[in-house]
């Protein structure tokens, strides 16, 4: 049995990569608001939540996460 984990990633994660902190919280944001509304996660929909999937990053910005 495989167990297959998501890569998740948060704002300090973001900062770290080279991006701004005001930048990086958009994006958090952003990523947010696509998961919540186009997906129905409605978890997301919560100010609490700080980390989304790296594959939600890679997918809106179009860049490269996980090598």
């Amino acid at each position: 049995m495989t167990k297959d984990f998501e890569v998740m990633i948060n704002r300090l994660d973001l900062i770290h990569i080279g991006f701004k902190p005001h930048q990086a919280s958009v994006m958090i944001r952003e990523a947010k608001e696509h998961l919540s509304t186009v997906e129905g996660i409605s978890f997301y929909s919560n100010r609490q939540v700080g980390v989304v999937p790296a594959r939600i990053i890679e997918k809106l910005f179009d860049i490269q996460i996980i090598k």
